[in-house]
């Protein structure tokens, strides 16, 4: 097939949008190999480079990928889970006592021969961007927790790659207690401590969740188990006062191509009451935010 136009860019489009939609339509199934590319020099009269610039973009939207020797093949789609957004009790999602090993396994089996830990807690300076989300000014000091969650059944399926990542954000000067010894520890073994403390002392409060997407960045794609110019999906819930100024803001960074995002009140048959382990189970929640 000859491309019938003097536009170089043009080229390596056309292929892509064959290929795309022929993936699309179901006639390249998921692992099935595409055609080679000396088949589809002679095919669409092109060079070898304005084939792999064609494949590159069909990696790059994540329906490809490449194995050096081989060739290019259809990437199987992973099987979606939910992340449920609720308008009821907000859990502490970044509390090392509501991490789903913990609460599987007991505190110490949890925890025994990781060579990452599952859940930090320290006191940083804010950079550019958490101080944005906190409205403090940079340098200010933020009490950062930091959890890495690996969901049992998902991953199962897709092992290492299915991963969720949750950095929580708060002011210190809304804790000052942080750093005494005995009131950390309660931070840390109490699932619900560190909210009540925030909420006791600043309350009442408000939420907001906001939801994005964007390319990973390489720090994200290694934690997360990701492959190279997948998107990362964002999900960020802040606890403010009634004013909105800012007082812990939990961050959720997980797989786009693995997670969905859905809503408790429009998929739960009981709005008004939360969802049992087994109900989220079957219905393939993995995190509720």
């Amino acid at each position: 097939m000859e491309i019938s136009t003097d536009d170089k860019d043009a080229r390596w489009r056309v292929i892509a949008n064959d290929l795309r939609a022929a993936i699309l339509d179901g006639r390249y199934p998921p692992g099935g190999a595409l055609p080679s590319e000396p088949e589809l020099v002679r095919k669409y009269d092109v060079s070898r480079p304005t084939v792999r610039k064609a494949i590159d973009t069909l990696v790059s939207e994540g329906l490809a990928y490449v194995m050096r020797g081989r060739g290019s093949f259809v990437r199987p789609m992973p099987e979606r889970r939910t992340i449920l957004i609720t308008d009821r009790d907000r859990p502490d999602l970044a509390a090392p006592g509501n991490h789903p090993d913990v609460q599987a396994f007991g505190w110490d089996l949890a925890q025994r021969d990781r060579e990452v830990p599952l859940f930090t807690g320290e006191k940083i300076t804010a950079n550019r961007d958490v101080a944005i989300m906190l409205s403090v000014r940079p340098g200010h000091p933020v009490i950062h927790r930091r959890s890495m969650w690996h969901r049992g059944h998902t991953a199962a399926i897709h092992g290492a790659s299915a991963r969720l990542e949750i950095n929580s954000y708060a002011n210190a000067d809304l804790l000052p207690d942080w750093d005494d010894p005995k009131r950390h520890a309660q931070y840390r073994k109490r699932p619900g401590f560190f909210y009540q403390s925030l909420v006791r002392e600043h309350g009442p409060v408000r939420w907001m969740t906001l939801t994005t997407a964007r390319i990973a960045y390489e720090d994200e794609r290694t934690a997360l188990g990701m492959d190279y110019a997948e998107a990362v999906l964002i999900i960020r819930r802040t606890m403010a006062h009634p004013n909105g100024h800012p007082i812990e803001v939990t961050e959720v960074k997980a797989p786009a191509n693995r997670y969905e995002i859905g809503y408790h009140r429009e998929l739960s048959d009981a709005p008004e009451a939360d969802l049992t382990p087994q109900e989220l189970a079957d219905n393939g929640i993995d995190l509720v935010i």
